[in-house]
């Protein structure tokens, strides 16, 4: 029997890797989209925060997602506040801030689990590491998450995510989706009776 989750996003790219990694476990994914004021905090609160908000209208278990992006050699800068500085300074802005710097920065993503049963929300963890290009490559599919694609190399690759075709981005989701944190909800939610 297949269970059901909504998962709270209005980012499409987040939803489809949810839809894809979740089916092998005989879990539907049902987008709920529900403008979350943005908390403060580290990435954990945030996410709890948000889930909280989001089961107080949905009343029914749900996932959210935060992410942030960390640049070792800004110290961490942006972190969780990479949408306002995609729109403000742009992919160009963080490419001037690194520039004669260490490269090194990794995707931290979140996933909260909210049932209304548990005190506390759940969390599952992933981290994605990689560099910073030297300029923009490549083109930002529906399927990518941010503009961050076009300067954004995994670690053990030498493309850009926005440069790779839609196989190679597969593959590369493939790897980095072993063990991660959808694999870990998904374990987690297809144990729960």
């Amino acid at each position: 029997m297949s269970k059901k989750i909504f998962f709270i996003t209005t980012n499409k790219g987040k939803y489809f890797s949810a839809k894809r990694v979740l089916k092998k476990y005989g879990i539907t994914v049902i987008q709920k989209e529900i403008n979350i004021p943005e908390p403060r905090g580290n990435i954990e609160e945030i996410a709890i925060q948000k889930a909280k908000y989001a089961y107080k209208i949905v009343r029914k278990p749900l996932i959210v997602m935060d992410a942030g992006f960390f640049i070792d050699s800004l110290n961490g800068f942006p972190m969780m506040f990479t949408n306002f500085v995609l729109e403000t300074i742009g992919i160009q802005g963080i490419l001037k801030l690194a520039q004669r710097k260490n490269r090194s920065c990794e995707f931290r993503e979140i996933l909260c689990y909210c049932d209304g049963l548990r005190k506390k929300p759940r969390l599952f963890k992933r981290v994605v590491e990689g560099k910073l290009s030297r300029k923009p490559k490549g083109k930002v599919k529906s399927y990518h998450w941010s503009k961050l694609a076009y300067i954004f190399v995994p670690k053990g690759e030498i493309k850009t995510m926005a440069e790779m075709t839609e196989k190679e981005f597969t593959n590369f989701r493939r790897k980095v989706d072993a063990g991660s944190h959808w694999e870990q909800f998904s374990k987690f939610y297809s144990q729960k009776s």
